[in-house]
């Protein structure tokens, strides 16, 4: 299959780098038609090159290219760091956020020196991810499944900040105590040859990568969908 994305190239990951060390508007302006073609474009056409396959996993994707991808210019508002411009670059495969706030996502993203993928879910409120918890105690076959599906895509699993201390479900099989702990989670596959993006091929990769974590996604999916059901979660105005 002949894919729309060419690769990111290593002079492309290296002006990028450059314009954030700069942090200068003018370096911005001089080099933003460069910038562009050599990193914001390859990775919407990553969009459209997985929309089908993600499509068939979700069919309310919103996969809109302009913006699945982050921007080049830094939104600094309440962020320590004033850098104006970012050295790394993600793609969001996801519903649309304002009618499906905290949704479940796919993801890829690089940085000067690596880049990696995966799935990932988590709520702005850890009380509402005690449901995902509940589904696990449900369904422990099925999640137990759906977490082997991604170690066979590659991934590993990952938690974003301190773990529960006290159990809920102290009885529950030792397997899932990791995850009823986490206040979230993902799975995530993580390499440093970024000769890698710079080829057709990742494009395979992560088709490969996401299809088979299938499972997992909608295990989350089912959970977001139960929290909207029970007014946990609610769309934006």
């Amino acid at each position: 299959m002949e894919y729309n994305y060419k690769g990111i190239s290593p002079e492309s990951i290296e002006l990028l780098c450059l314009n954030c060390f700069n942090d200068s508007k003018p370096f911005y302006e001089e080099h933003k038609e460069e910038i562009k073609q050599g990193i914001t474009v390859p990775l919407r056409q990553m969009v459209l090159d997985l929309s089908d396959l993600l499509y068939d996993i979700d069919d309310k994707m919103y996969l809109d290219p302009v913006r699945a991808v982050s921007r080049i210019a830094r939104d600094t508002r309440g962020h320590r760091s004033k850098l104006k411009y970012r050295e790394n670059m993600w793609v969001f495969f996801r519903r649309y956020k304002k009618e499906y706030p905290s949704a479940p996502f796919y993801y890829f993203e690089f940085y000067p020196n690596s880049y990696g993928y995966g799935l990932v879910f988590w709520t702005w409120k850890a009380s509402d991810f005690r449901l995902v918890h509940k589904m696990i105690m449900e369904q422990p076959k099925r999640f137990l499944k759906a977490v082997k599906a991604c170690a066979d895509a590659g991934f590993s699993f990952e938690t974003w900040g301190d773990p529960y201390k006290k159990e809920v479900y102290p009885d529950a099989p030792k397997e899932l105590k990791p995850f009823l702990l986490a206040k979230n989670f993902g799975f995530s596959y993580k390499a440093y040859d970024m000769q890698r993006i710079n080829s057709p091929e990742i494009i395979n990769e992560m088709r490969l990568a996401f299809d088979v974590a299938r499972p997992m996604y909608e295990f989350m999916i089912e959970a977001h969908t139960r929290m909207m059901q029970e007014g946990l979660i609610k769309p934006e105005e």
